[in-house]
């Protein structure tokens, strides 16, 4: 990790594991005042993004976007057409192993975003917030498998404000991450806006024929 990407993880809260699970959230959502962005029968309002790469399979089984490698071995991104700022975002999400997956915020062609990482895979991280396009971990999760269901789905909700921004993560109703970002040399290092993206990961890590699946997206702009 270069250095631009050390001062970011060295200046972020270090706030990840088991030792607050019990200051988290109580199991049941309370989602008022939250928007549909997926009716749960198209993909109206989503769009590969054409320069993360025009590759990955998308469609929509039983009331879920589901996401796998097309062609084989070859990932991609699907995002929304509308563009967000501050906001929160629930989902519930359901994996398969091995299986690499992410849901991105503040996503523009061709430049740094934030990545909430839905690694369901040997070495991998659920909950962690990763800058792609270089960046790299910028606050690692490790424990965040202790709360992910393998196999069923997972109630996943973000929440991100400001600029630098605060990014807090819980799945399962349990505050997984909380992770504060910094200006860089008195620069962004993402934008203050940009369009939402849920991943297929090329490579290795996933199972052949398997699918990613997020159903009931809806997302809480924060005025």
């Amino acid at each position: 990790m270069n250095a631009f990407f050390r001062a970011v993880v060295c200046s972020a809260i270090i706030f990840c594991g088991p030792a607050f699970a019990a200051e988290t959230a109580q199991n049941k959502e309370d989602l008022t005042g939250f928007v549909d962005i997926f009716d749960g029968k198209t993909l109206n309002g989503w769009h590969k993004l054409t320069s993360y790469n025009n590759n990955g399979q998308w469609e929509v089984i039983d009331g879920a976007i589901a996401g796998d490698q097309w062609p084989e071995g070859e990932g991609g991104l699907l995002v929304t057409e509308k563009a967000y700022s501050s906001y929160e975002i629930y989902a519930e999400v359901k994996t398969t192993w091995p299986q690499d997956s992410g849901l991105f915020l503040r996503v523009q062609p061709n430049v740094l975003s934030y990545q909430i990482t839905i690694d369901h895979r040997p070495e991998g991280e659920v909950g962690a917030v990763y800058i792609p396009l270089g960046g790299g971990f910028a606050q690692h999760c490790y424990t965040g498998f202790s709360y992910w269901d393998p196999f069923d789905y997972n109630r996943m909700r973000v929440r991100i404000e400001g600029q630098p921004p605060r990014i807090q993560i819980w799945a399962n109703g349990k505050l997984l991450n909380d992770y504060q970002g910094v200006l860089v040399d008195g620069k962004e290092v993402v934008p203050e806006s940009g369009v939402i993206g849920i991943q297929v990961h090329p490579g290795e890590n996933w199972r052949k024929g398997s699918k990613v699946l997020f159903r009931k997206i809806m997302v809480k702009e924060i005025k």
